[in-house]
C-alpha cells in the first residue's frame, strides 16, 4: 500500500508537482512513447493533463530535456518563437554567448531572409520558421544525445484562436520538422482539452488542405483515474483536509465524481467548508453545488460550450444529448435517430450516425452491443445528471 501524503485541493489552481499522485503509469508510458514519436495528449477538461506535463517536466528523464510552455493567449507564430526562447533561457538550456547569438538572429530575421545557416528545410517562408529551425538547431547542439521534448499545453486553443491560414502553415511546419535528419531529436507534444481533430477539422472546412497533421504523433487520451488511484488521491485529500472520512464514504466520493480528479478535489475542498451537520449531508450538498452549477469555477458547463462553438451539427449533437440523458438504460443508434428525426428532418441517417460517433470519440458518450445494435449512453454519470438538469428539453 502507498504512504498517504496529506494534499490540500487545489480548486482548479495549479497543483504542486509533489502533489501529482495516481499518474505514475501514464508518465512511464508517455517517457516511454516519446523515445520513438510526439505525442498528442488529449482529454476533456479537469482531468490532470497540465499536471502531468509539469511533473515531468520538473522531475525530468533520463536522456530527455522538456521545455514547458502553455500557449493559450500566444497571439501569433511569430509570439510563439519569442516565448519559447524566453523558456529556454529561462531554464539555462543555452549559455549566454549562444543565446546572444540566437537574439542576434532572431532580430535580423525577416521574410526576406532565404535560409537558416546549417539548415536545409524545403520551405521556409517566414521570420518565425527561421527563429524557430534556428533555435531549434542550437538546442541540439547544445544538449547533445538528448532528445528535446517541446510540450505546448493547450495547443489546439492556440491553434483555433489564429487566423486558418497560419494555423495551417504552423502545424505542417512543425510535421515537417520531424521528418528532417537535423531535427530527428525534436518531439512535440500537443496537449489539449479541445480535442484537436475538432480544430483541424474546422481548418479543413475554410479550404486549406493539411492532410493528416497528426500521423507521425501517438494519439494518447488520458482517462479518469482507475478505481485504486481515486480512492488513493481521496484519502490523501481526507489527510490534508484534517478530515476523518470513512473508506466507504470516500470511496462513494470517487464513484459519483466518475474518477474524475477534479470533482473528487472540489468535493474535498467543499466538504471542509460545509456547514451541514454530518459527512454524508456535507457530500450531499456538495454534488448538488456541483450538478447545479452552470456558470462557476465548478461547472461542467464546458462540455456544453465545446460544442457550442466547435460542432458544425451542434443542435444535432444537443438533440442526441437531451434524449440520452432523460433514458435510464442505454439507448440504440435506431431509436437516437428516430428522436433526432421528430425534430427535424433535414438531416439524413448517415449524418447523424457521423454526429453520435463525434460524440462518442469527444468523451461524452460510449457504445456498447444491445441485442446486436449498437447502443450508448452517457461516459460520465456527473454529466449525465448535469446535462438532464441544467440542458434537456
Amino acid at each position: 500500500m502507498k504512504e498517504i501524503i496529506p494534499i490540500t485541493p487545489s480548486t482548479g489552481g495549479a497543483v504542486a508537482t509533489g502533489d501529482v499522485v495516481g499518474r505514475d503509469e501514464e508518465i512511464s508510458d508517455l517517457w516511454s512513447i516519446l523515445e520513438k514519436q510526439g505525442v498528442a495528449f488529449f482529454a476533456e477538461r479537469r482531468f490532470g493533463k497540465s499536471s502531468i506535463l509539469r511533473k515531468m517536466d520538473a522531475d525530468g528523464q533520463d536522456g530527455f530535456v522538456s521545455i514547458y510552455k502553455p500557449i493559450e493567449g500566444v497571439s501569433s507564430p511569430e509570439n510563439l518563437a519569442s516565448v519559447l526562447l524566453d523558456r529556454v533561457k529561462e531554464m539555462d538550456l543555452i549559455d549566454e554567448g549562444v543565446s546572444k547569438k540566437i537574439e542576434y538572429f532572431y532580430n535580423k530575421a525577416t521574410n526576406v531572409v532565404e535560409e537558416v545557416p546549417g539548415v536545409k528545410l524545403k520551405k521556409i517562408e517566414y521570420s518565425w520558421q527561421k527563429k524557430l529551425l534556428y533555435l531549434f538547431k542550437k538546442l541540439i547542439e547544445k544538449q547533445k544525445d538528448k532528445l528535446i521534448i517541446i510540450m505546448l499545453d493547450e495547443f489546439s486553443i492556440f491553434l483555433d484562436e489564429l487566423p486558418n491560414d497560419e494555423a495551417s502553415v504552423i502545424i505542417g511546419f512543425f510535421r515537417n520538422i520531424t521528418f528532417e535528419n537535423e531535427f530527428k531529436k525534436i518531439r512535440f507534444v500537443y496537449c489539449g482539452s479541445i480535442g484537436i481533430d475538432l480544430v483541424l477539422d474546422k481548418i479543413k472546412r475554410t479550404g486549406h488542405n493539411i492532410g493528416d497533421p497528426l500521423n507521425h504523433m501517438d494519439l494518447y487520451e488520458l482517462e479518469t483515474f482507475t478505481d485504486e488511484n481515486a480512492i488513493y488521491f481521496g484519502k490523501c485529500l481526507n489527510l490534508g483536509c484534517d478530515l476523518d472520512l470513512a473508506d466507504e464514504l470516500i470511496k462513494m466520493i470517487c464513484e459519483r465524481s466518475d474518477n474524475i480528479p477534479y470533482f473528487i478535489d472540489i468535493v474535498f475542498d467543499k466538504i471542509t467548508k460545509s456547514k451541514k451537520n454530518t459527512e454524508l449531508e456535507k457530500i450531499e450538498d456538495a454534488f448538488e453545488e456541483i450538478v447545479n452549477d452552470t456558470k462557476g469555477k465548478a461547472s461542467i458547463k464546458h462540455f456544453y460550450d465545446r460544442i457550442e462553438h466547435y460542432y458544425p451539427r451542434l443542435e444535432i449533437s444537443i438533440y442526441i444529448l437531451n434524449f440520452v440523458s432523460k433514458s435510464t438504460m442505454l439507448v440504440t443508434e435506431a431509436e437516437i435517430a428516430n428522436n433526432v428525426l421528430v425534430h427535424t428532418t433535414e438531416i439524413n441517417r448517415i449524418e447523424i450516425n457521423k454526429e453520435i460517433e463525434r460524440l462518442k470519440n469527444d468523451g461524452y458518450l460510449f457504445r456498447e452491443s444491445k441485442e446486436e445494435e449498437r447502443a450508448y449512453g452517457f461516459k460520465y454519470s456527473l454529466l449525465k445528471l448535469w446535462w438532464k438538469r441544467n440542458k434537456a428539453y
